[in-house]
């Protein structure tokens, strides 16, 4: 599997206490023309947690990702991560407060190397100080360190050390996918969202991730917020489930309540129960 890393803190704020959810949805609304995506959305994701959010196609659930990084404005409600607002936040600041995402389709540098795509995830945390990493002063040659040092670890624990002078362009998509998520780790993120992390991955590829899932929830103290569709994973992984159907929570509980809510079975396999 790897090894076990220590994501430490992110770069603002101080960690909320842990009967505190980390994130928290208030009646999450946004329209797009006459189309409302999303209506009176609510849930909490406490620390340390993993929420999945499921849902048949459309249902809402990329936009609810959209809201949270910021990409797309809300129209109703509010979104409170770590006790902030983040109304008025852009999706330029999200990743500073602790805040990292993956996509449906990999977003990487393609004519980069997998070591310097990670190493961008990196430079988060050293504010300024980019100058001093240009002109290798002694406060650059520490940082150079630190992040040579995060680098291999995160290489190692997402198995990628064997391609870390590949260009991400020539590798194929599962492992393409590692390397967005040794970014996203790199970035030491408080809650870390997934956008269908196992689409494309084949049966041992998906086992792999759910032991990277617990990892980062167990042993890195991060929360993960995960859109996915492969229910196996979900159920195997997950602490709580919210469930979106046309724009709207139906259910929220555990892998199993979920799985009996009458309303998700309708959902998912139509009729009247």
């Amino acid at each position: 599997m790897g090894a076990v890393l220590d994501t430490g803190a992110a770069v603002t704020d101080a960690a909320p206490r842990a009967s505190e959810p980390l994130l928290r949805v208030e009646g999450l609304g946004i329209r797009f023309g006459g189309v409302c995506a999303l209506q009176d959305v609510s849930f909490s994701v406490m620390p340390g947690m993993v929420c999945g959010i499921i849902g048949p196609n459309g249902a809402g659930k990329t936009t609810l990702f959209n809201c949270l990084s910021r990409i797309n404005d809300l129209h109703e409600g509010r979104i409170h991560f770590n006790g902030r607002d983040l109304r008025g936040i852009g999706a330029h600041q999200v990743a500073a407060l602790g805040i990292a995402r993956t996509f449906q389709n990999v977003a990487l540098f393609d004519r980069q190397s997998v070591r310097k795509n990670v190493e961008t995830g990196c430079y988060l945390g050293f504010g300024g100080r980019h100058f001093a990493s240009l002109f290798m002063t002694r406060q650059g040659r520490r940082d150079r360190a630190e992040i040579d040092t995060r680098v291999d670890e995160l290489l190692e624990f997402a198995r990628l050390r064997d391609v870390a002078h590949v260009l991400v362009a020539d590798l194929p998509f599962g492992v393409r996918k590692r390397v967005e998520l040794a970014r996203a780790l790199a970035m030491r993120p408080r809650l870390l969202l997934l956008d269908e992390p196992a689409a494309g991955l084949n049966h041992e590829e998906m086992e792999e991730l759910l032991g990277w899932i617990r990892q980062i929830r167990d042993r890195m103290g991060v929360a993960v917020l995960l859109i996915e569709h492969h229910m196996s994973l979900v159920m195997r992984v997950c602490d709580q489930v919210v469930v979106l159907e046309f724009g709207r929570d139906i259910a929220s509980g555990t892998p199993q309540e979920v799985a009996a809510n009458p309303e998700v079975i309708r959902a998912y396999l139509g009729g009247d129960e």
